[in-house]
This record gives structure tokens, sequence and C-alpha cells, in this order.
């Protein structure tokens, strides 16, 4: 890797250390890391976009180099990879007023990063992993006895969804996952970035801090102030939607993570929907259409 840095970026780099799958190294007292380039090659030039224009507005965030030929990644080993320098930060575990912070609001459409329409991705989703999970159920016994469980949450989110969102909301800059567990660098990563409602990383921070956290109905409070009735639909839409489970699957079937892993997610289903029938009751007033077979008393 030193050669291919002094080559693309012309640094001489005597630093160089790596740790897991990523390179780092200090050059004229800054910080640099270099990441593996594992989404799409179509979207890096809007990530580059979107990026430039975080960083142009005052927040902070990583700064991405290019070569010397103005690419924005480099080919090293059949991997495309990508050189950051460091926000100038201390690194610490996000909270959920860093999310509501975070507000760069996209006034442009960019298509690459959009995740924006929730029923068609996630339905295409769908029809992914019941045609791939076909193919290796017999492999995985305990993801078969509750996946058509969680695909049955899933597309009752999709109907939420399209029974009651009928109107426009801004879109910002948001995150492919947030949770309890995200620090500050990963939360800045450009590499982490997707177009979406504002709803998507407060949602996905709700489910991460009831499964994997001690919560009190008194804490999700705190995270409705002031929400509004469509906002309000969103975040349920966005709730209902099972990424916890799926999440896990994918770890299991890609990462081969162990099976039984899977058991700690099932274990708080319960807890999802009961914060979710909080949910509905907390806001009643605002005439949220509510899902029957979740709302109690």
């Amino acid at each position: 890797m030193n050669n291919a840095i002094l080559f693309f970026y012309n640094i001489n780099v005597q630093n160089l250390k790596r740790i897991n799958n990523k390179y780092h190294f200090k050059y004229l007292n800054d910080n640099y890391v270099i990441y593996p380039y594992e989404r799409s090659i179509e979207e890096v030039v809007d990530i580059y976009i979107l990026n430039n224009e975080l960083l142009n507005s005052g927040l902070p965030g990583y700064e991405i180099i290019v070569t010397n030929n103005k690419d924005i990644v480099f080919l090293y080993e059949d991997n495309n990879y990508i050189l950051m320098k460091y926000p100038n930060i201390n690194n610490r575990i996000i909270t959920y007023q860093d999310i509501t912070k975070f507000n760069y609001e996209i006034n442009r459409n960019i298509p690459k990063l959009d995740k924006s329409n929730w029923p068609i991705i996630w339905g295409n989703k769908i029809d992914f992993i019941e045609y791939q999970f076909n193919q290796m159920k017999s492999k995985y016994p305990l993801i078969d006895t509750y996946i058509d469980y969680y695909i049955g949450l899933w597309e009752n989110a999709i109907s939420y969804f399209n029974n009651n969102v009928s109107f426009k909301q801004k879109k910002y800059i948001c995150h492919i996952r947030v949770s309890t567990n995200t620090d500050l660098y990963d939360f800045l990563n450009p590499l982490n970035f997707v177009v979406d409602y504002k709803e998507r990383d407060i949602g996905e921070y709700i489910k991460s801090f009831v499964v994997k956290s001690n919560y009190s109905y008194s804490q999700i409070d705190n995270y409705l102030i002031g929400i509004t009735r469509d906002s309000a639909i969103l975040l349920i839409s966005r709730i209902l939607f099972p990424s916890y489970f799926f999440d896990t699957y994918e770890e299991i079937i890609v990462d081969k993570k162990d099976e039984y892993s899977l058991l700690d997610i099932v274990n708080k289903n319960e807890a999802i929907l009961s914060s979710l029938n909080h949910i509905f009751n907390k806001l009643e007033s605002l005439n949220i259409p509510y899902i029957e077979w979740i709302k109690k008393d």
C-alpha cells in the first residue's frame, strides 16, 4: 500500500498502520485513513460532491482526497480504495441530539443516493431475500423459523406507508444505518451517507435504542417532542420496518455470523411492538392512522 499511496498521491508514507481492513497514516500533522470502497462505483461522484457541500456549509466531516489524476477512488490489488483526511474532532459515541442537529437539507435531485422511495426499495429487497433464502433455507433452520413473520412486518411497513403518505417531506443527508453504538467518526464518514427523510436516522436510532439498551417510555417521549403528524407517520413506517432482523440476517448469510445471534433480536420483538403502541398512544392527539393489531389501550 505504501507504493500505491506514493503513486496515486505523491505522498511518501513512513508510518502506515493497517487496522482491520483500513490503513491509517499521518502526513504534515494531519491524520489520514484509506477505506475500502464497497459501495456502487456509480455513487462515488455524488458522494464526493455531497461531502464537499457538507464541508463548505461549515459542518465537520472527512475530506475526500482525489488522486493525482483527479480520481476519487484508486485500485489496489483488485479492490477500490478511497483516501480521506480525518475530521478534527474528539471521537465519542453519538447521541440522539447529534442526529437531530445533523441537518443538511438536499434541495436538488441526487437519484443515485436517494433512498426515500421506501415502498419500492423495500419491495425489491423482499423479493431478493425471498429468492435468496429459498436457495439455502435448509442450512439455516433458525432463520427459517422466523423469516416469514419478519417479512410480514416488512410488508406491513410498506402498506402503512402507501396508505398514509400522500405528502412531500424535505430530504436530508442521512446514513445507511445509525445505532446507539455508532461513533462520530462513522457518523461523519461520507461512505455512510445516503439521501432520505430525516425519519430514517431517527427511526433506526430508536429501534437500536429499544433492541440494544435498557430503555424507558419517558426516554422515547423525549424523541417525540414537537413532532408533526406527517413526520410521525414516516417515523412509524420506519420503526415498523424490521431492519434489525434483516441486518442480522445479512451478517449471518454474508459474514458467516453465528445463526443463533438472531435470538437476541427475536427476543426484543415484543419491545419494538410495545414501543410502537406507546408512540400511537402518546401521539393520539395528532390523529395518526393506527395499526389495529399493534395499538392497544
